[in-house]
Parts: structure tokens; C-alpha cells; sequence
């Protein structure tokens, strides 16, 4: 097929998908909304109430938390898992770059709350993901650099943007002084230099993910499921400028091509949209914001981005093409594995491709709250404030003030000509018998919806004494069970069929190498070797259920396999990798997104091969020779026991017996070493009282030698004097005889 034939297929499958979506859908939408942001119903009449009330924009908002909740509380929006023992390591690196790609290169939680917002609010939440290249210009400056220089770095991928010489510098010799060319007599300069500003396109190919406003996908008006994967004809409306364009490699598309191609009309819902983002901005409805432009770039313009099931070759079997086109020109076509979109409703319609919105299940409910609100407010203004009725004479001149009347102060004066001339017209307040019909209201919401008082907290009943906790929380689960099951039918038809796109995408190849940190370490995937046909499962929604549950019930668990792990069958039965894979998910529940911080993940080890039950005869006979051995281990220790007790007495009588022994020894030594130590005294007494007898005896002999000494001096001299007297009375009378014999 040509691409005139190929055009004019899906010329007419655009017309017929885009009368379905941007009429009837367009209208139902654009209602929705109005309901949402609370816009007049137009049968609002002046005097009179026109409050709006907000049971959708509520619903809405309540519902919203819950879902981003479970999709969102952890840091895994996707898990793979293997259906063959060859894809276990595929799986894990699967897992972790497509939420890698999903959370980091792409703003994951804003492309959930929107497309969930869309779904909840206009039917349909629409999710498309796509292969991107990017070219960056990365630009530096160097200064003062030689042309050789420039050369390489030309060489290595640097293109020139601008340049100029560098003013040129003396050179100077070590010692200070200038260099002198001789040829010219002045001073040498430096070689010529140049300051470079450098730049260099880079381009980057990653996976973008996206949520398009529902009226911009196209459907085919008779499809029958909100999965989209055999639909025979998906289309993308995309606003586009032509910078955008080129960055797509169109380089051949020119600015008239694409204004030409520019969208005329607008499906309600659209144009209810656009009017009111202007309106925000402008203040008018209706005003433009586009700001006219000379830059070709900014030229904007609508690319179709389609995929359909057509014989293009002509052997009787349909192909998905995927075809980029302006309004008559296709730029491009090439066949295609999936289609690359994702649609999900929170209510489904069996056998339709467009489902219900809780909008539309509360957009009754709240025009009939409203009615009712505002007949409540105006029987409350009348009651507050009653009519007057006053009397006129015959020419219809009232007997009353009329200013007076129109003044309606407290304790105001009203000037009559008559007491009968005025008269309150009583109005009875019917709020009383309204508040009951407001509440059937509400109950009939939560009905619908699920969304409840008392999973919001607003239940005064809550607190009644006769009100039991297991009633509270039936009530509460109760009232989860619906959005639950919107979280549920979310998974089913809308994120898994993404993340299934995102890793065929990433199996395709031409990807670039995916570096990123992982439970604390820095790893680095390429998606190019993976295998295209990966058999796994995809899990979402992991964070389902109440955190208060899941972290008693994962308590429960880890105590399971505590206690396991201490019985024979344990090693069997639990595994390291079964107990971290508890112990994380605890850490998930309690909103800690990285467990890496606290636990890591042992891997996968085998599980050790375990003997064959024992036979119990076998197993009996072998007891009782542990049994008997066990006895005469036991004797044979206590005789051993008993053997080293006696070893261990006739030791420490032996080592008594020696220091007993020793002490005695000790004690003779000193004996013997006190009596020579005596001994000596005394020896030494008795030599000191020898020398003092000697030296007494000495002085006595001395003094007795010096007595006998002076008697015979006195003696002699005594003699002399007698001799002498002697002489002189022999001389005188005696004679010498008698002298003798008288002395």
C-alpha cells in the first residue's frame, strides 16, 4: 500500500474515533468537570441561593490519597517476577530500571496523580510512554590555547563557535629579562594564541513517560476493552512546535507544514479546559495566551502519533504500523510491537473501551444536594427575612414609609398612617425537614462511592460508648473494599500494560547503559543484552492494604520463622533470603522507601540437601546405644572425676607435707641463726667485761703502782728529812746509833 492508501485509511479511522471522543465523551467530560470545580447548573435565578455544593470534588479528593497510597508508598512500582530459572537475574535487573526509569527519569508520582485525577474526574486516565532522544549542546571555554591544541580537541568531538587571538606576551629568560629577536631587534613574543568558546551535541536516548489529557486519544468507536493492545486503530493528538519536531529528526518539515496542520475545533471538554487555564491567567474566557512569535521554531502545530492494524505489504496479515503524521502528510511509518498507551477507568463497562468516572456516579447526587441546599438557604433567608405586605388607598399610594421598609435595621422606626397598614408575611423555616433529605443524600454517596464518614474521621458515631472497635473497623474495611478495587482495576488495565511497554521498549535496544545507586551501591545495566521475550510476571500495587495489618501480620511471620529456625526441619523450611525479604517488607510498611539502610539482602543460596527420615526401629536401637554410651561416658567420667579428685588430695598433702616441711626447716634455720646470733652476744659481753676487767685491773695496778710509787717517795723523802734531822742532832747530842735505831 501506498501512503495515499495508507492515509485514507486512517483518515477515516481518525473521523470515526474522534465524533465518538470529542462528541458524546467530549460532552460527558466537560460536565464532570463543571460538577468538579463547582460551576453554576444555569438555573440559578437572581434573589435566590445558587450555591453549588461539592460531593463530586470531595469524592474525588478523598479517593485520590488512598490510591497514590497504595501504588506510591513504596519505592517499587513494579516487581518482575521469573516463570523460568534463567530469567530470575533478568528479573531483578528489570525490576529495578524500569522503576528506576519510572521514579527518577520520569516524575512517576505526578504521572500517577494525574492520570489517576483524570480517571476519577473524565472517565479515562491515559498513560503513553515513548523512546526520546535528546541533543544537548554541552559548550566550554578555554583561553590562551595553541592551534595544535584546538586541532585535538576538534578531533575529539569539540566544534569551534567562536574564536580570537590572545594578546601575545614578551618571553623573558631565567634571569627576568626580555628575549631579543635577533632578526627584528625587539623583543620575542610568545607563539600566537587564541581564546576558544567550544561546543559539542550530545544526544541521550531515554524513555519518557507521560500523562496525556484524555480527549487527545483516539479509540476506535466499537472497541471492546480498555486494553488497547489489539485495538485495531489507537491515535495520539499531540500539540507540537517545530523545534520539537527536529528534535524528533522531521528535519524536512517546515513551518507552514505544521501550521497548516494546526488543530481548528475543539471537543467541549477541550475547550473547557483551555478556557479555563486562560481564564486563570487572562481573567477573560476565551482569550489566547499564545503570544505571537518571528522564531519558525515556536511554530505550533498537531502531530497524529498512530497506531493501527493495516495489510501494508500485502500478504493478507494485518501489521501494527506506527505512523507520525501532520493532518495530509505522513512523515513517517514503521511497524511496531505494541501499542505503546495505556487507558484505565475506576468503573468498568463490559464490552466498551470507556468506563464510568466517580464523577458521573455523584454528579445526580450533588445537583440534588444542591436543590435542596439552596430551597434550605432561601426558606432560611425568608424566615430571617419576610416579605411585607402594606396596604394602599384607592389611588395606590402605600400607607406606609417605603424607606423605612427598605431599611431593615434592628430597632428601626417604619412610619405608618394606620396600625393595619403593614403586616409581616410569616415564612416557616423548613430546615428541619431538610436535614434529613441532606443526610439520605450522603448515605446514598457512600453507597456509590464507598467513601464514608467514617473512613474519613468525620463520624460522630465513632465515639459512642455502645460502638465496638471491630465494628469501627468493618465499617472502615467496608468502605476500602470499593477503592481497593479501583486501585485493583488501575493495576490490571493500566499499569501493568506500562510497565510490560516500558521493558519491551527497553529490550528493543538502542539504549544507552543505565547507571543509578541500588540498596546502597552503584550499579550499571545495559538493556541491550537483555533477551526480548523474558516470560515474568508483573506484580503493582504493592502497597496495598493497611500498614497497620501488613506490619502485624509480617510480626507474625518473622516470630514464625523465628521459632522455626530452632527445630530440626528450620534450615528447610526458612531461608536467609525468605527473612530479609520479611524483614524489608516491614521496613516498607513502615514507610522507610530505601531498606538497603537497614538490611542487606543475602541473595539467593541453596538450600542444603537433608537426609531421608531414619527408620524408627533404627532410630530406637540407635537411641539406646546413645543411651548406653552415654552411661558409660557419664561412668567413666565420674571415675575419672573421682581418679582426679584423689590425684588432686594426695597433691595438696604432698604440698603440705612439703611446706609443713619447709616451715620447719625455716623455723631450725632461724633457731640455729638466733643462737649464733646469741652466742655471739654473749661472746661479745664477755669479751667486752674481759676488757673491762683488764682495763680495771690495768687502772687498779696502775693506781696501786702509783700509790707504792708515792709511798716510797714520801718514804724516801721522809727518810731524807730523818737522815737530814738525823745528822744535825748527831752533830748535836746523839750519836749516829741512836738516830738509826730510832728511825
Amino acid at each position: 500500500m501506498s501512503d495515499d492508501d495508507i492515509l485514507n485509511v486512517i483518515q477515516r479511522h481518525e473521523e470515526d474515533a474522534s465524533a465518538y471522543t470529542w462528541g458524546q465523551l467530549g460532552t460527558e467530560r466537560e460536565q464532570s468537570m463543571r460538577e468538579y470545580y463547582r460551576e453554576p447548573y444555569g438555573t440559578e435565578e437572581e434573589g435566590h441561593s445558587s450555591i453549588v455544593t461539592s460531593e463530586v470534588q470531595d469524592t474525588v479528593e478523598w479517593i485520590l490519597p488512598s490510591l497514590l497510597k497504595i501504588f506510591s508508598s513504596t519505592d517499587k512500582a513494579v516487581c518482575f517476577e521469573p516463570t523460568k530459572a534463567e530469567d530470575v537475574a533478568g528479573a531483578e535487573q528489570a525490576t529495578a530500571v524500569c522503576n528506576y526509569t519510572f521514579y527518577k527519569q520520569n516524575n512517576g508520582f505526578l504521572v500517577l496523580y494525574t492520570a489517576f485525577k483524570d480517571a476519577l474526574l473524565v472517565k479515562n486516565g491515559v498513560v503513553a510512554w515513548r523512546r526520546e532522544t535528546k541533543r544537548t549542546k554541552t559548550a566550554k571555554n578555554a583561553r590562551g590555547v595553541d592551534p595544535m591544541a584546538i586541532a585535538m580537541l576538534m578531533q575529539d568531538g569539540w566544534e569551534v563557535e567562536s574564536a580570537e587571538q590572545a594578546q601575545q606576551q614578551p618571553i623573558a629568560d631565567p634571569n627576568g629579562q626580555p628575549v631579543i629577536d635577533p632578526a627584528t631587534g625587539q623583543p620575542a613574543l610568545s607563539p600566537p594564541a587564541f581564546n576558544v568558546r567550544l561546543f559539542r551535541m550530545e544526544e541521550r536516548t531515554t524513555i519518557k513517560v507521560e500523562c496525556i489529557q484524555p480527549e487527545r486519544l483516539l479509540v476506535k468507536r466499537d472497541w471492546v476493552s480498555p486494553l488497547l493492545a489489539d485495538c485495531p486503530y489507537v491515535g495520539h493528538v499531540m500539540p507540537v512546535t517545530l523545534s520539537e519536531l527536529h528534535e524528533m529528526g522531521f528535519d524536512d518539515v517546515e513551518a507552514d507544514d505544521l501550521s497548516a496542520s494546526d488543530e481548528t475545533n475543539l471537543s467541549p471538554d477541550a475547550a473547557y479546559r483551555e478556557n479555563r487555564s486562560n481564564t486563570a491567567q487572562t481573567g477573560y474566557i476565551g482569550e489566547s495566551t499564545n503570544t505571537p512569535t518571528d522564531d519558525e521554531s515556536q511554530t505550533q502545530g498537531i502531530l497524529y502519533r498512530e497506531w493501527v492494524l493495516i495489510d501494508a505489504d500485502g500478504d493478507g496479515i494485518a501489521e501494527r504500523l506506527e505512523i507520525y503524521r501532520l493532518k495530509d502528510k505522513i512523515l513517517s511509518r514503521e511497524e511496531c510491537s505494541h501499542v505503546p498507551v495505556a487507558m484505565f477507568s475506576p468503573i468498568l463497562n463490559p464490552h466498551r473501551f470507556d468506563g464510568m468516572s466517580v464523577a458521573e456516579t455523584m454528579s445526580d447526587l450533588q445537583r440534588l444536594k444542591t436543590e435542596l441546599t439552596r430551597q434550605m438557604m432561601d426558606s432560611a433567608y425568608l424566615a430571617n427575612n419576610a416579605r411585607t405586605v402594606v396596604v394602599t388607598d384607592a389611588a395606590g399610594s402605600p400607607m406606609a414609609n417605603i424607606d423605612d421598609l427598605l431599611d431593615s435595621r434592628a430597632g428601626g422606626l417604619i412610619r405608618a398612617r394606620s396600625l393595619d397598614s403593614i403586616r409581616q408575611e410569616v415564612v416557616p423555616f423548613v430546615g428541619g425537614q431538610t436535614l434529613p433529605l441532606l443526610q439520605y443524600v450522603d448515605s446514598m454517596g457512600e453507597k456509590r462511592t464507598g467513601v464514608s464518614l467514617a473512613q474519613q474521621g468525620l463520624d460522630p458515631n465513632v465515639l459512642r460508648a455502645d460502638k465496638t472497635a471491630v465494628e469501627v473497623q468493618q465499617t472502615a474495611n467496608a468502605a476500602q473494599a470499593r477503592v481497593e478495587l479501583i486501585a485493583r482495576v488501575f493495576a490490571e488495565t493500566g499499569l501493568k500494560p506500562m510497565f510490560q511497554g516500558l521493558l519491551k521498549l527497553l529490550t528493543d535496544g538502542e539504549m544507552e547503559k543505565i547507571s543509578f545507586r541500588l540498596l546502597d551501591k552503584f550499579v550499571e545495566y545495559d538493556p541491550n543484552e537483555w533477551r526480548d521475550s523474558y516470560d515474568m510476571t508483573i506484580n503493582v500495587g504493592l502497597g496495598t492494604g493497611d500498614r497497620n495489618q501488613q506490619m502485624a501480620m509480617l510480626q507474625g511471620m518473622s516470630a514464625a520463622q523465628m521459632a522455626m529456625l530452632g527445630t530440626p526441619i528450620g534450615p528447610m523450611l526458612v531461608t536467609p533470603k525468605q527473612l530479609y525479604n520479611v524483614h524489608s517488607k516491614m521496613a516498607e510498611a513502615a514507610g522507610y522507601k530505601n531498606v538497603g539502610e537497614f538490611w542487606t539482602d543475602p541473595g539467593e543460596k541453596p538450600i542444603p540437601q537433608q537426609p531421608p527420615p531414619p527408620n524408627p526401629a533404627l532410630q530406637i536401637k540407635q537411641m539406646e546405644i546413645q543411651a548406653d554410651a552415654q552411661k558409660t561416658q557419664a561412668q567413666s567420667k565420674q571415675q575419672m572425676e573421682i581418679e582426679q579428685l584423689k590425684a588432686e588430695a594426695n597433691r595438696q598433702a604432698a604440698q603440705s607435707q612439703l611446706t609443713l616441711q619447709a616451715t620447719n626447716d625455716q623455723r631450725d634455720a632461724e633457731r640455729e641463726t638466733m643462737k649464733a646470733m646469741h652466742a655471739a652476744e654473749l661472746e661479745k659481753m664477755r669479751l667486752q667485761l674481759d676488757r673491762y676487767k683488764t682495763d680495771a685491773d690495768n687502772q687498779t695496778r696502775i693506781i696501786v703502782a702509783e700509790i707504792a710509787a708515792n709511798q716510797r717517795h714520801a718514804a724516801a723523802q721522809l727518810q731524807a728529812e730523818s737522815a737530814e734531822r738525823h745528822a744535825g742532832e748527831a752533830s748535836e747530842t746523839p750519836s749516829a746509833e741512836t738516830n738509826e735505831s730510832a728511825a
